[in-house]
């Protein structure tokens, strides 16, 4: 320090000599402050700043390492076996054996009846019901009738005759077939005035084992041009 410039010692108020101070020193101390502490100031906030995240990245790191490289373990879960139902114990039949002993006798010979024949029956056939009583007609069919026989139509001319009426309309009145038994066709039978005024013939069929009184009229026209009709029709 004795090498450093001094400043002469000013004098100071009193008459006493002030103390010598090197001038480097001096410079210094009289240095104003407003400057670097600002900058000292930001540099140590800056330090821990970095300090302070550099630790905080270093912790998280690790942590996220160790979460990475850990493996979890499965947890053991228990399975409940099921439980066996003792089954319910069903009861035992025991077998008797019995045996029987059979003595062979001689071997008859039993006769074996021939098998039953069906014998074949006729087959029933259905009897059409027979008409009787009162035989009613429209009047337009007698006038068709009575018109076709004075046009000496063959489709109307055995309505002249009463036999031929009763053999070739009683089928419709459910005779199959026709015997007229009384009276005989010759002679023309004469007819009487019956109860409605009007001529009339009876005739008398056979039909399966029954006799039938067969009644005609002629409701048209009378006599040789007239045509007959059966009107009624009564069990004997």
């Amino acid at each position: 320090m004795d090498d450093q410039p001094t400043e002469p010692i000013q004098p100071v108020q009193g008459g006493q000599p002030a103390e010598r101070v090197p001038l480097v020193q001096r410079r210094i101390l009289g240095m104003q402050p407003k400057w670097w502490l600002p900058i000292l100031l930001v540099v140590l906030i800056l330090a821990i700043l970095g300090g302070a995240y550099a630790a905080s990245h270093r912790g998280s790191a690790s942590k996220a390492t160790a979460t990475a490289t850990r493996t979890p373990t499965p947890a053991a879960t228990a399975t409940l076996a099921p439980t066996a139902t003792p089954a319910k114990k069903k009861p035992t039949a025991t077998a008797r054996v019995v045996v029987v002993t059979a003595t062979a006798g001689p071997a008859t010979a039993t006769p074996t009846a021939p098998p039953a024949t069906s014998t074949p029956h006729p087959s029933a056939t259905s009897t059409p019901t027979v008409r009787t009583g009162t035989i009613s007609h429209t009047q337009a069919e007698l006038q068709r009738i009575q018109q076709g026989a004075n046009n000496s139509d063959p489709n109307y001319t055995f309505y002249l005759d009463p036999f031929q009426v009763a053999q070739k309309t009683l089928p419709n009145y459910g005779f199959t077939t026709v015997n007229i038994i009384s009276p005989t066709p010759v002679p023309t039978p004469t007819p009487y005035t019956g109860n409605s005024g009007l001529p009339e013939v009876q005739l008398t069929v056979q039909y399966q084992g029954k006799q039938y009184l067969i009644v005609l009229d002629q409701p048209v026209q009378q006599g040789p041009q007239g045509i007959w009709v059966i009107v009624r029709i009564k069990p004997l």
